[in-house]
């Protein structure tokens, strides 16, 4: 045990699985082990029971991530009420927009991508579903933050911080609430190259019960083409509508 509330085990075969998930090829026991820092004997211990859960699969004495975790993913997705009211409206934005548009969660004082659907503009952001974000770097974060209690706000600061991401990113606290007030006044967030630099969004923020994680839906793209009226007008008027008719199926 590394502490009271932590197994080496259980971490152990994470570590494993994560270095798997993020490599494009099979790799082997030795290479695993050298990533892991474990021994080849503890690998390839944690391998077999991986691949006997169905996580892990074996190909030429190499291994690779299994397509069983995408099971898992789905089945906690599908368990979000606000995911299934809006999938076929994100879907919608993104046609309409021609943008990428996006489904965002609040867990544990992060954003989760919880859905993404791409436009026909040939562009992708560098994160994908299931990539945890600060919620202070993006459009759909900030939107989430403004729809939280003060006290809610101030815990996920303390926890989380305000890290620069780029030099746009707001790392002072007072500057940040500033920005919330206008949030909430406004019922828009914009995010201008806080979280990648040349990248521009826009979110607004779905009102759940209080059980339910806080969401947030958004379009985002490149700076040379989320600007000026198309931006300010089309793209956040199409925002703020879809975020309403999202609300409007919630309710019924």
């Amino acid at each position: 045990m590394t502490g009271t509330t932590t197994v080496d085990a259980t971490m152990n075969s994470f570590r494993i699985l994560e270095r798997l998930v993020a490599s494009d090829e099979a790799l082997g026991v030795t290479e695993l082990a050298a990533d892991v820092g474990l021994s080849k004997g503890v690998v390839h211990t944690h391998l077999n029971t991986l691949a006997e859960l169905g996580y892990v699969t074996k190909r030429d004495r190499k291994y690779l991530a299994s397509m069983g975790l995408l099971a898992l993913g789905e089945d906690v997705r599908s368990q979000l009420g606000v995911f299934t009211a809006a999938r076929r409206h994100i879907d919608n934005l993104a046609r309409v927009t021609g943008e990428v548009s996006t489904l965002f969660v609040e867990e544990d004082g992060v954003g989760i991508c919880a859905y993404m659907a791409h436009g026909s503009n040939d562009w992708a952001p560098e994160y994908a579903c299931g990539t945890r974000v600060p919620l202070h770097v993006t459009a759909p974060g900030k939107a989430m933050l403004a729809s939280l209690g003060r006290e809610r706000v101030d815990d996920i600061l303390d926890e989380r911080g305000l890290d620069a991401q780029t030099a746009e990113t707001i790392t002072d606290r007072n500057v940040l609430r500033g920005e919330l007030r206008t949030i909430r006044e406004n019922g828009i967030s914009f995010c201008r190259e806080e979280q990648s630099a040349g990248v521009i969004g826009v979110a607004s923020s779905i009102a759940l019960t209080e059980r339910a994680p806080a969401a947030a839906i958004g379009v985002c793209g490149p700076s040379s083409r989320l600007t000026g009226r198309y931006l300010e007008e089309d793209i956040t008027g199409q925002v703020i509508s879809t975020a309403k008719s999202i609300q409007v199926d919630l309710t019924r």
